[in-house]
């Protein structure tokens, strides 16, 4: 009995960790670099909020200036299941089609750069790198895979950049980064009852639920150069660093009203309130911008970046209770890639017009995807507008579309990590708009 409650408690609770682990990265650090699809950001000397993405931008301020960009994420989601069972093999009931599942999120950025002299400048970033929020309805069909997850990272990157010659820039940065997470899953209370005789046990009709929550902080770097080869054209590369953490928190539970998880905590000391950590690592970047000036009025811009999300390969549970025994979760997620092309065109001195298009790709292989993470690869298309307020300030607005491919959900419990969770096959579909607002000012 309490070699299979322990399953049961990982496979149905800890398991939904891998959303802290990134599930979706946020490039959304600048409205105004969001106008032509991100191309050309990581060589982007004006925008104060490039510095979240290259730490050489540095190079672009002139004396001190300050940039704050607020994106707000609007998904729509939904999806449809034709098979959900439990590890018992009965059908596990409840919405099988659910919708809005996808929360909306705000992503602020904040930036203030200083130049101390012509060789130098220093800078200081907040920005919001990795964000999660899903949740489904009370009793859905794939309600043992996942029911709620929110997770937030937030990086404070002090920065410094070096201009050995007016055309070269150096930067390097430190990345404080404080991760924090939420994670909700059912339990199949009625299946982990009935594999052990316990009267009244119904596969699928005595869920509990276990909650997970964990905070960390931990450090990385990034490392960045942007050189303007020609008076016209301007080349950006920049690495930013993994990031290690050991995610801790309170592990609770709340147990069916028919009494079988009592039975089951009573017997073996299993769905009783503890502490977790896991190991998550974040992935480490590499970034590549460039900015061609045909004309006075016309820039094009194009943007190459690499996620090493190859670090992902699984997830190990670690619970203070010695009854709850560690857990693994496959997850063999690959490199992905992000593409994008754009333009910027000076109407007159007031008003600027950008245009952009982009491709994304998932690092989620179809086989260990989970309705927690829903990711699929996406084009990006964008515009956006910017305003000078005064010679020193300036209001940038974008808007993006994102569409996304349709995802399919292939998940058994032969798998590993899902021996008692049952078996789940379905595919999630949805498109996202952006809609960014930008200030930045010389001060």
């Amino acid at each position: 009995m309490k070699r299979s409650a322990g399953l049961v408690l990982f496979l149905n609770s800890v398991a939904i960790v891998p959303a802290m682990a990134a599930g979706y990265g946020l490039k959304e650090h600048s409205a105004a670099a969001m106008g032509t699809a991100y191309a050309g950001v990581a060589a982007d000397l004006s925008n104060p909020n490039a510095l979240s993405y290259n730490p050489a931008t540095l190079a672009g301020v002139t004396d001190t200036d300050v940039a704050v960009s607020l994106v707000e994420i609007v998904p729509h989601s939904n999806a449809s299941f034709t098979v959900a069972t439990t590890a018992a093999g009965t059908p596990t009931g409840g919405n099988a089609a659910p919708n809005s599942f996808i929360a909306d999120a705000p992503i602020p950025d904040i930036v203030l750069r200083h130049r101390l002299s012509d060789d130098f400048a220093i800078g200081l970033g907040i920005s919001v790198p990795y964000g999660l929020k899903t949740i489904y309805p009370v009793g859905w069909a794939g309600r043992y895979y996942a029911m709620k997850t929110s997770a937030i990272t937030v990086d404070i990157a002090p920065t410094i950049a070096w201009q050995p010659t007016p055309e070269l820039s150096l930067g390097a940065g430190l990345d404080v980064e404080y991760a924090r997470g939420e994670l909700i899953s059912a339990i199949d209370i009625g299946t982990l009852g009935a594999l052990n005789a316990i009267p009244g046990s119904i596969p699928g009709a005595r869920d509990g639920s276990g909650r997970l929550s964990g905070m960390s902080w931990n450090i990385g770097f990034s490392l960045g150069a942007t050189w303007q080869a020609t008076p016209d054209l301007t080349l950006g590369l920049a690495y930013k660093s993994a990031i290690f953490h050991t995610l801790s928190g309170p592990f609770t539970f709340t147990l069916d009203s028919s009494g079988v998880g009592a039975i089951l905590r009573g017997a073996t000391g299993l769905f009783t309130n503890t502490t977790a950590s896991a190991k998550l690592n974040l992935p480490d970047m590499l970034l590549f911008g460039a900015r061609w000036k045909v004309s006075d009025d016309f820039t094009l811009m194009g943007e190459l970046d690499w996620t090493n999300w190859n670090r992902f390969k699984n997830l190990t549970v670690t619970a203070a209770n010695p009854a709850q025994p560690p857990d693994v979760t496959l997850a063999n997620w690959h490199g992905s890639i992000f593409a994008s092309a754009g333009g910027e065109y000076r109407l007159d001195t007031s008003w600027k017009l950008r245009a952009g298009v982009g491709y994304d790709e998932s690092p989620l292989p179809d086989a260990t995807r989970t309705p927690r993470i829903p990711d699929a690869s996406r084009t990006w298309l964008a515009g956006g507008i910017e305003y000078r307020l005064s010679p020193t300030a300036a209001l940038n607005l974008s808007y993006g579309h994102l569409f996304n491919d349709d995802s399919t959900i292939a998940l058994t419990q032969t798998q590993t990590g899902n021996t008692l969770r049952g078996n789940l096959t379905g595919i999630t579909r949805s498109t996202v708009d952006v809609i960014g607002l930008q200030v930045s000012s010389a001060l």
